[in-house]
């Protein structure tokens, strides 16, 4: 039997610019699917260590080590951090919730 884990990708509804467009999800350096506003994407992993971003067209957020242990779920939520923040920032905000 194969224990996995899961990690979970929220993205709250948005009401700006970019609310019609889906955020790519990257994972250990490959894509593993899309959010879009409103909605979650959840993967199963291998438990262990990995590095999650999240990537729109030429921009996204900084790179978030997570631990998945066996059987686990980690949830994340990824949202734009606005306009202001699109010349020399990251435009995509990632970060961990708390339960």
């Amino acid at each position: 039997m194969t224990v996995i884990a899961t990690l979970r990708v929220e993205r709250p509804g948005a009401t700006g610019i970019d609310r019609a467009r889906a955020y790519e999800i990257i994972v250990d350096g490959e894509p593993k699917g899309v959010v879009r506003s409103g909605h979650e994407l959840s993967l199963a992993l291998q438990p262990g260590r990995h590095v999650v971003r999240a990537r729109l067209d030429w921009t996204g957020s900084a790179e978030v080590p997570v631990h998945l242990g066996p059987g686990a779920t980690v949830r994340l939520v990824v949202r734009s951090r606005g306009v202001r923040h699109v010349i020399g920032k990251r435009y995509l905000s990632l970060t961990p919730i708390d339960d």
